[in-house]
């Protein structure tokens, strides 16, 4: 269904209206997100009728060969770059729901959080990722965006003594009395987040300044950083414009909260939150979906995950995806694919 595109959108809006979804309750982040990413594909094959998406390879199909299209469905293609050889396929689902439920709350009443999973400090990438979440949700502000860079450097540059400080499948304490750790681990934790820091800090500055943009427009009003150790995270937020006031742990990343990162949070007012969601998210998901789809893809380029929920009563109201892949076609040429989940 893919291989002919260049750039695709797929919006599959809210997910939590999916029934499939709802059916698999206790999924972990990679299955939902592979759902949700192959039932908007399989949707939108079903109500187009046919496997392949209606595009040249390399333009934008001619004005008078979208109008069959217009008149049978929701979706067209669109021209968005300047590219000679890319032209851009927006599919959006039908029934969805997004709209409506924005519409039932004030919005005022309504809290916007996403997170955006990237592999590289690549600025153009990132705002397209953010002004796809803006228009999935047809809204103008977002409360709150979480950064999760993780490129794969980092696991280049941490050995295999070091990665198993960040892979131990134990429970996080967040109280006051945290467990400690023994001096030889403390140790290696102070040496692999060092080493981490080193690694990702230049490009999440890049990265994060873009981010300060959106804030100093209005656009977002609270920036947070995923998975960096309380080193890193120091050095971050004495760097930054905008302070993080955010900081994710994974619950799997270690024994304990570090004790650098739980003082300096405490002390610096950053709100201290744990998370379940994999360091390799968008590979996993890539090789779970895209690639069933007959197509070569090894790594989604970007993903960024939305929750609204209803202040006044901490109800979860719309959650989805917007992820982008890069792919490769049977004859060895790249297309791009991007996603709304």
């Amino acid at each position: 269904m893919l291989k002919s595109a260049s750039k695709v959108t797929i919006n599959t809006g809210n997910v939590l209206n999916l029934i499939d979804i709802k059916k698999k309750a206790g999924q972990n982040v990679t299955e939902e997100l592979s759902e949700s990413i192959k039932l908007t594909l399989s949707e939108w094959g079903t109500q187009n009728g046919h496997h392949d998406l209606p595009i040249q390879n390399g333009s934008a199909i001619p004005e008078e060969d979208l109008v069959p299209i217009r008149q049978n469905s929701n979706y067209m293609v669109v021209s968005t770059s300047t590219a000679p050889r890319e032209a851009v396929l927006n599919i959006t689902r039908p029934h969805d729901d997004v709209h409506n439920k924005m519409a039932e709350e004030e919005r005022k009443n309504l809290k916007i959080g996403v997170k955006i999973f990237i592999n590289e400090d690549s600025t153009t990438a990132l705002t397209e990722c953010l002004e796809n979440v803006f228009t999935a949700l047809h809204t103008e502000l977002i409360e709150s965006v979480i950064l999760a860079y993780n490129p794969d450097i980092v696991h280049d540059a941490l050995d295999e003594s070091m990665k198993n400080a960040f892979t131990k499948a134990s429970p996080i304490s967040l109280g006051s009395n945290v467990v400690r750790m023994s001096s030889t681990e403390m140790d290696a934790d102070s040496e692999a987040d060092a080493r981490k820091c080193e690694a990702i800090l230049p490009g999440i500055k890049v990265l994060w300044a873009v981010l300060e943009d959106y804030v100093k427009e209005g656009r977002v009003h609270q920036l947070g950083v995923a998975d960096v150790g309380g080193g890193c995270l120091r050095k971050l937020h004495g760097w930054a414009r905008v302070k993080p006031t955010i900081a994710q742990i994974n619950l799997a990343s270690c024994c304990v909260v570090p004790p650098s990162l739980h003082t300096f949070c405490k002390a610096n007012d950053v709100q201290l939150l744990t998370h379940a969601d994999p360091p390799d998210l968008l590979s996993l998901a890539a090789l779970k979906t895209l690639s069933d789809a007959g197509v070569g893809c090894n790594n989604l380029d970007w993903c960024a995950r939305y929750q609204v929920h209803i202040k006044c009563r901490g109800v979860l109201a719309l959650k989805g995806y917007v992820c982008k892949a890069t792919l490769g076609s049977f004859n060895g040429e790249s297309n791009t694919v991007t996603t709304y989940v």
